[in-house]
């Protein structure tokens, strides 16, 4: 059997060394919740008297039970104890110096020590005999529980614990909720984010597009004034007629001169037609363009300087 299916009280008898001694420190954790708030000094005179025990449990989870009032525990150690107790009277000492040791025993605990001593099969009268033996105080009549004072102030003790209870839950709920907010808040700040940084990347995106087509644009354009310079040349070319008259009339027709030009007509025609056909004009054009406008150039100077030297 799994033992997992037994209660924490039946584990610890499981696995406990003296399961007497158990049951034991049980009821006696059960005399000292019921004596008032458990502190240091109480839990310290609980494993002073028990220093004999031969349990091997830690005290905390004894304790815990004795505090849940876990009636079922309590029953099944009063029957251990009943059933391998030698002898009552050492075990009761020890709840009634639990119970009596810094004073009057509680309400609760005048009859859970009467309920040991009947549990022990110990006599009334032995029981009070015992009592002020071991507290060095006659044994009181506890309180009566039919009376109305007897429970009003465990009615005041409930309340109080149930209002506490009940602040405590709702302060928790209101940590999730302010937890539930924050973390709404950081979603809905990731997903504008997130949607920000989408945006940001379709905008470069379509910046990139419109540059990588304002580029092709640019590159088909200069190929086709490429091209269509090209044609025109080689069109100049096919139709080009050698100009009559030698050498000098070729220079004048260069210059676009007729034959008999003076001096200063080729200077003018010359200075006309640098400034118009310069390379440095055709930079942006690409270097075909350049390159062809260089090889015009060279002609009209070499033109130049030729009539510059036969003209008189």
């Amino acid at each position: 059997m799994s033992i997992a299916r037994f209660t924490p009280f039946e584990r610890l008898l499981l696995t406990s060394r003296h399961q007497a001694d158990t049951a034991a420190l049980l009821l006696l954790g059960w005399v000292l919740v019921n004596q008032g708030p458990v502190g240091e000094d109480q839990r310290a005179r609980l494993v002073s008297l028990t220093r004999d025990f031969r349990h091997g449990h830690d005290l905390a989870p004894l304790l815990e039970i004795a505090a849940a009032q876990d009636l079922d525990a309590i029953q099944l150690a009063a029957e251990v104890l009943q059933r391998e107790a030698r002898g009552g009277y050492p075990f009761l000492r020890l709840a009634i110096a639990l119970a009596a040791g810094q004073g009057e025993p509680s309400p609760a605990n005048h009859h859970v020590l009467r309920f040991l001593a009947d549990l022990l099969g110990v006599p009334p009268q032995e029981f009070a005999a015992l009592y002020e033996a071991t507290s060095q105080r006659p044994l009181q009549e506890p309180a009566d529980p039919s009376r109305h004072a007897y429970w009003q102030p465990r009615f005041e003790e409930r309340a109080r614990r149930e209002e506490a209870r009940r602040q405590a839950e709702e302060q928790e709920r209101q940590r999730e909720e302010e937890s539930r907010k924050r973390e709404e808040g950081r979603q809905q700040r990731e997903t504008r984010g997130e949607q920000q940084r989408r945006e940001s990347r379709d905008n470069d995106r379509r910046r990139e597009e419109q540059q990588r087509q304002r580029e092709e644009q640019r590159r088909r354009e200069s190929r086709d004034n490429d091209r269509r310079r090209e044609e025109q040349q080689r069109q100049e070319r096919q139709h080009y007629q050698p100009p009559p008259g030698g050498r000098q009339g070729r220079a004048l027709q260069v210059l676009g001169l007729s034959d008999g030009a003076s001096r200063q007509e080729i200077r003018r025609a010359y200075r006309r037609l640098a400034q118009a056909h310069h390379p440095d004009r055709f930079h942006a054009e690409g270097e075909a363009v350049m390159a062809s406008a260089s090889r015009r150039f060279q002609r009209i100077k070499q033109a130049y300087d030729y009539l510059m030297r036969e003209v008189s």
